[in-house]
């Protein structure tokens, strides 16, 4: 789900020809892993090789928290994201074998309430477009309403159904974690179940993912938990520390899942074997050619956009994919039916180390078993962050010195809104201003201090994001019009708010 993933994996170098070769030597494969956790300073990780329906490799490296000694294990829970859209379209599909809809129905069919800005897409919104990011809207276009908001996912979608689209309907990608949280609601209105209802009763129970879940409160009660990791606002040498899970429930579609390496192994196996468990089918074939075959046609290393995955070539072979990214946490996952393959590696961590490992198995059993992507990725992100130690500095050298604010605390005081996301306050606390946006206002409320001008860095809570700058507006008469938000994310449009003062 996260940007920061895309420009790395779109330059990935993947070995050159198809090569013959037997079984790796997995034990080797130990020392690679371990030498990757030092170098991407990784806290804990989780690797899994499936090959012809077995879990013939599954390993833990690490630690679930950094500040405990628990070692990572195949069994330790790891919140997989966007690795859970392969779920929704599953479910979606599950629903088509049994008659209950087709892909090419009109999402309006099921779902009259469903709208867009656009009449036309309105109408002709398939219920494939839903899972193929070939909506209209850009990529992560209105995130924000469902990332630590109280809001329910009939309220985030009716909210977003005002947000202008900036692309071509079908004709061009744009990553949307809105319109599987419409897939969710989809397989609530044509089976009566919750997403969560649906998920666990079609799906987990029946490949036994038992230690599988859909809703982050399970697990508290159980034991082997991998918590995430982060750097306080994403700077680069800030040491890293665990944080608690976010519920998100208003993005389950997109995300939602909780699993392990033991239980993840058991649905890739489903996909390698191409939709069948025990020589039965789970999903029909054509439902399996369906979610499986490209729909929208990508540039780079990926050929193009299925349902739920994405599709790539490795060495001759066709390969489906998907990865995940959430506050603490970056996976990747990587089946390859052909061969009756499956690679899962999950991190709680930011690092790109899981992106390397994946490629590097892969190689071992498709390429020479020559490839290093440990080493041909450390030397892209090091520039990566250099670059971003120079982008806060630029911020830093371009403030105004011994300026003041035009306006008191009394008069910039008050409720602000913005026309899709919502309200926002600012009160007084210890005579600071506190900047709270109302919908998620446990995790983005925070003082202001004063910047330069009339602008004001932002400390909010949430220890993911890096501080924002409020900068207010004004009218002729030098009134308090409203203020706008610059806060850095290649995950989350800030820039976007237009807060009117009320």
């Amino acid at each position: 789900m996260n940007t920061r993933l895309l420009p790395l994996l779109a330059t990935l170098v993947i070995s050159g020809s198809a090569f013959a070769q037997k079984a790796p030597d997995l034990k080797k494969l130990d020392a690679y892993i371990a030498d990757a956790m030092v170098k991407f300073d990784q806290p804990g990780l989780a690797v899994g090789i499936v090959k012809d329906g077995t879990l013939v490799y599954g390993k833990g490296f690490g630690k679930l928290d950094l500040a405990k000694a628990d070692p990572v294990t195949p069994n330790s829970i790891f919140f997989i994201a966007s690795m859970s859209k392969a779920f929704t379209a599953c479910a979606i599909g599950l629903l088509v074998d049994d008659g209950k809809l087709e892909w090419n129905d009109p999402v309006r069919k099921h779902m009259l309430w469903f709208n867009t800005p656009d009449p036309y897409v309105t109408e002709h919104m398939m219920v494939k477009d839903l899972l193929c990011h070939r909506s209209g809207w850009i990529t992560f276009d209105g995130d924000l309403l469902w990332y630590g908001t109280d809001l329910d996912q009939r309220e985030i979608l009716e909210r977003h159904a005002h947000e202008p689209m900036g692309l071509p309907f079908r004709d061009e990608f744009g990553y949307s974690n809105l319109m599987f949280i419409a897939a969710a609601q989809l397989i609530e209105a044509v089976s009566g179940k919750t997403w969560d209802a649906f998920v666990t009763e079609r799906i987990l129970t029946p490949l036994g993912m038992s230690r599988t879940t859909v809703d982050t409160k399970a697990l508290a009660s159980m034991p082997d938990i991998a918590l995430p990791h982060v750097r306080s606002g994403q700077v680069a040498n800030a040491p890293q520390v665990s944080m608690p899970y976010q519920t998100l429930e208003g993005a389950d579609g997109a995300c939602g899942i909780n699993s392990c390496i033991n239980d993840l192994a058991k649905w890739d196996a489903m996909w390698a074997n191409e939709g069948k468990v025990d020589g039965k089918a789970f999903i029909s074939d054509a439902t399996y050619g369906e979610i499986t075959a490209i729909h929208l046609a990508m540039g780079g290393r990926r050929d193009g956009a299925a349902l739920g995955w994405f599709v790539e070539e490795n060495n001759g072979n066709t390969v489906i994919t998907h990865s995940g990214g959430m506050p603490g946490f970056i996976l990747d996952h990587a089946v390859v039916p052909e061969k009756d393959l499956a690679v899962i590696c999950l991190g709680n961590g930011e690092s790109y180390s899981v992106f390397a490992i994946t490629n590097k198995i892969l190689d071992l059993y498709l390429g020479d078993g020559k490839a290093d992507p440990v080493a041909d990725i450390l030397p892209r992100l090091a520039k990566r962050d250099a670059h971003e130690i120079q982008r806060r500095q630029d911020r830093v050298d371009a403030r105004a010195k011994d300026t003041a604010p035009t306006v008191d605390l009394a008069v910039i005081a008050g409720t602000y809104a913005d026309k899709i996301y919502g309200e926002a306050t600012i009160t007084e606390m210890f005579g600071r201003p506190i900047l709270s946006l109302t919908p998620a206002k446990d995790l983005l409320s925070g003082d202001l201090e004063h910047w330069h001008f009339d602008t004001w860095k932002w400390n909010h809570a949430d220890p993911f994001l890096e501080p924002g700058y409020i900068t207010f507006q004004f009218d002729t008469d030098h009134k308090v019009t409203g203020f706008k938000i610059d806060l850095h994310s290649p995950d989350f449009h800030f820039y976007k708010l237009d807060f009117k003062k009320r």
